[in-house]
């Protein structure tokens, strides 16, 4: 706080001249606020700040108070008022710094007097409205239906039209992004409420040749309002809505519960009433809520409605009203329709209606579909009870744990709806699909042979199998693209699997799947998604994810669910962590945690919010990797329990380890795991044909171990399976205790790096390759001896503790160096220091965008 209140009232000295235009440096510092860059920010506002610019100082103090440096914010909105006590900006600061610590009562204060101040400042009513949810508020003001019908965007053949600012009809392209909106540290309600943010993030969007956002959910207002903002501002360029209408499963899946379907359709009354800036929505658990006073109906271009059914919801449903029958809406009809689909068709029917009758506006409309309920035939897609008479006919293991969905058992059809003469915006269809899943999609021949313009691609061949059915009314894909994540939950053939991929990786796939959607005649891509969330989880590591409700507090680079950002939302303050090749002073400075003479000299450790960080100190110079190795053994809990014996030999450990580091070279290097300790049935049971749907091993413990071994952690990403016709598909997996050598510079996936001029071997690996299920707790994998089934166990762990030995080939199976040093030719316990983290409950974290960023700018910069 010092430094900052030093700057702002230091005066200027005769060579540092105040700005010649205050207010154009403000404003930029702002435009720099919008887009997150708070240093640049800071920078702009600083000059004019020590010049006696009040706005100046103000928006350092939003900088500060975005910095969670309240005391600072705190103080710079008191010195703003102390010029100018109606100073509205500064009044807001101080209502937001209350706010952040806690304090309901001085918030509502602050923003009182702030809306007295400027009543028509929407922002203010609604931190009001979280404040004091009993105060005094205005109503909102009386709004007529237009007596013109409101159509600004329709459906034309089998793509979109839309009117543009001079009211002509013009074809549009859908170039989306699908807006997940949670921050580190927050649930998947915890919206962001900042205004400022949502512009910012608008400006950067748009700037990337988006046209189109879609939500799944209602967003809180200030989401709305710097939209209308930024339509306003860019009238020739505007950003449309595709808004979705959310629900959960109905009870016992009947989707005629009439409870739940009220809900449902109270949902879309919401959402129509939103969009045209007149709804007043109470808190309720889960949702957003506060006034929503910001008509965007101009620019909404679409709905989406629903969630992806499961495929077994559906197939209740139908199997209890069978047969065909025939819909007739006011909008929309179906002819020969099973249940789900005419259930779809009067769902979309009822909220076009809706907004008919309120608001005299139409839309095009659809509903959430995905490839697990596609109206395609898969032939490579056994159903359970086919391909469990398939592994009895050849004798394989015909159960599992667990058996994922029916791929292929039922579908829905969009092409069994039509709008009805009193339709003019049309009906589309909707798929979330990605091109790893589901397996029929790997497998199918037809899809296998297919290429686009670019080559092969079994995702080209699935999406002009869409395209052909779908052949009179437009098609779009509403989610797709892979994650940037270390882990792997699915392998594809071209490589655009469930994760894996670095950064730059990522955003190479994501441009060409972009490329090949519309290639394949889809009407759009709205990719997935806009930020990283760290509250997500993915099937292969959600187990190992505990407490469950913890996850969002910090980043799992295993899981592949919390990489999909464009804005890439990373573990620790900018600057300040040690970078693999990167400045070798933030390694020096980790904690010592055992130190030596010898040729290894010291291991130093220390955390973020996504990795561990090991830094081993050797002479500077190269390292003849073909005849060494350098071997690095880790304890995560209880050092009475482990392999006590390292496997290069030669030495005796007192206590034991559960991981052993092995540095071999770039291309040679892994992570090993003691057996026991592996959640996972490795590679074996491929090897065994034991591998129907069995992916983890149980009990995950660990003992005493003397017998120096440490396996590979491979993890099986696709199951076995057989086709309809009895072809057999091997399960696949892969290793993933594989190190990736590199700098952080060369791959945001490189795991180690050899600094020859530092002298430091650098090692990152993420807390969920460890098996700790929860960093901001200590929290790691731990079942009892005789847990056979069940949810994992769990143990908090005391701390880590290292132990480092250097071999060369072709000597005596001892190492020719250790750390900590051996005592005849033990390790001994006392030796050993425990490294502890701190723990947390509120994550730090900072943003920057991910090379995809700039991928898709040049890809939708393209006609």
């Amino acid at each position: 706080m010092g430094l900052v209140l030093a700057l702002v009232s230091r005066p200027l000295s005769a060579q540092t001249p105040c700005p010649e235009d205050p207010a154009a440096q403000v404003a930029e510092g702002w435009r720099a606020y919008r887009a997150d860059s708070l240093a640049a920010a800071a920078a702009q506002f600083t000059p004019s700040a020590r010049c006696g610019s009040l706005p100046a100082v103000i928006g350092l103090g939003f900088v500060e108070l975005r910095r969670g440096r309240l005391e600072s914010a705190d103080s710079l909105f008191a010195a703003a008022l102390g010029q100018d006590s109606m100073q509205v900006d500064a009044w807001e600061g101080v209502a937001r710094v209350a706010w952040r610590r806690g304090d309901p009562s001085a918030t509502a204060a602050a923003a009182t007097t702030a809306f007295r101040l400027a009543p028509d400042r929407v922002d203010l009513r609604e931190l009001l409205d979280r404040a004091a949810p009993d105060w005094d508020r205005p109503p909102l003001p009386p709004r007529r239906r237009p007596e013109a019908l409101q159509l600004f965007s329709r459906t034309a053949g089998t793509g979109f039209e839309v009117q543009d600012a001079m009211g002509r009809w013009v074809p549009f392209y859908l170039q989306g992004v699908n807006m997940g909106v949670a921050l580190p540290g927050k649930f998947p309600s915890e919206f962001p409420t900042d205004s400022a943010l949502y512009a910012g993030w608008f400006d950067t969007l748009a700037a990337m040749n988006a046209n189109v956002l879609r939500l799944y959910t209602i967003l809180p207002p200030a989401f709305y309002r710097a939209f209308l903002a930024h339509n306003r501002k860019q009238p020739d360029r505007p950003l449309w809505l595709v808004h979705g209408v959310w629900t959960e499963l109905p009870p016992e899946h009947d989707f005629d519960d009439i409870a739940w379907r009220n809900e449902f359709r109270a949902e879309m009354r919401h959402v129509v009433n939103l969009v045209h800036g007149a709804a007043e929505l109470s808190p309720r658990p889960g949702h957003a809520a506060g006034r929503y006073d910001a008509d965007v109906s101009r620019w909404t271009l679409a709905y989406i409605i629903g969630r992806e059914w499961e495929p077994f919801a559906v197939k209740a449903f139908d199997s209890v009203h069978p047969g065909t029958a025939a819909f007739a809406g006011r909008y929309l009809k179906a002819e020969n329709a099973p249940a789900m689909d005419r259930w779809m068709a009067a769902q979309s029917d009822y909220m076009l209606s809706y907004e008919m009758e309120k608001w005299n506006a139409l839309r095009p409309i659809a509903y959430t579909n995905w490839p697990t309920l596609d109206p395609l035939h898969h032939p490579t897609e056994a159903g359970t009870a086919e391909e469990r008479g398939w592994r009895r006919r050849t004798g394989r293991p015909a159960e599992g744990d667990k058996l994922e969905y029916e791929n292929d058992a039922i579908g829905l059809d969009a092409n069994l709806i039509s709008p009805t003469a009193e339709n003019p915006a049309g009906w589309f269809a909707s798929y979330h699909a990605y091109p790893y899943y589901p397996d029929f999609m790997l497998y199918d021949p037809g899809y296998r042979a297919a290429r686009s313009s670019e080559g092969p691609s079994t995702y080209f061949g699935y999406l002009t199998d869409l395209r052909r059915h779908h052949s009179e009314i437009p098609f779009i894909i509403s989610e797709y693209g892979v994650p940037s994540s270390r882990g792997n939950a699915h392998l594809q053939p071209q490589g655009w699997s469930h994760g894996g991929h670095d950064e730059g990786e990522m955003a190479a796939i994501d441009a060409r799947l972009t490329r090949e959607i519309r290639e394949s005649g889809a009407a759009g891509a709205i990719i997935f998604a806009w930020t990283d969330e760290w509250f997500k989880k993915n099937w292969i590591v959600i187990d190992f994810e505990q407490p469950g409700d913890r996850n969002r507090l910090w980043l799992n680079a295993m899981d592949a669910e919390q990489n999909y950002g464009i804005l890439g939302q990373y573990a620790g303050p900018a600057g300040a962590g040690p970078v693999l090749g990167g400045e070798p002073s933030r390694w020096h400075n980790l904690e010592s945690v055992q130190s030596g003479t010898g040729y290894l000299r010291a291991i130093r450790a220390g955390s973020d919010e996504g990795y561990l960080y090991l830094a081993l100190e050797v002479p500077a110079g190269p390292i003849r990797w073909d005849s060494v190795t350098v071997d690095l053994a880790i304890d995560t809990y209880n050092p009475a329990a482990g392999q006590y014996t390292p496997p290069g030999g030669g030495i005796r450990s007192e206590i034991g380890f559960e991981y052993l580091l092995r540095l071999r070279g770039p291309d040679r290097s892994v992570l090993r795991v003691l057996p026991a300790y592996n959640p996972y049935v490795g590679e074996s049971s491929i090897l065994e044909g034991d591998d129907f749907g069995r992916f983890y091993r149980r009990p995950v413990t660990t003992g005493v171990e003397t017998d120096g071994r440490f396996d590979p952690m491979f993890v099986i990403t696709n199951r076995a399976r057989f086709g309809r016709d009895g072809t057999f598909f091997p399960a696949q997996g892969y290793d993933r205790g594989r190190l990736r050598f590199g700098t952080g510079s060369e791959s945001s996936l490189s795991d180690w790096y050899h600094d020859e001029s530092a002298g430091l071997i650098e090692i990152r690996l993420p807390w969920g390759l460890l098996n700790v299920t929860d960093p901001s707790s200590r929290t790691i994998l731990m079942d009892r001896s005789d847990q056979l089934g069940g949810e994992f166990g769990t143990a908090v762990t005391d701390g880590f503790r290292f132990g480092a030995l250097l071999y060369r080939s072709g000597a005596v199976a001892a190492p020719v160096a250790a750390l900590p040093s051996p005592s005849e030719g033990r390790w001994p316990a006392s030796a050993f220091t425990t490294w502890r983290w701190d723990r947390w409950e509120i994550p730090t974290s900072h943003s920057r965008l991910k090379p995809v960023y700039d991928s898709l700018q040049a890809t939708w910069s393209s006609p």
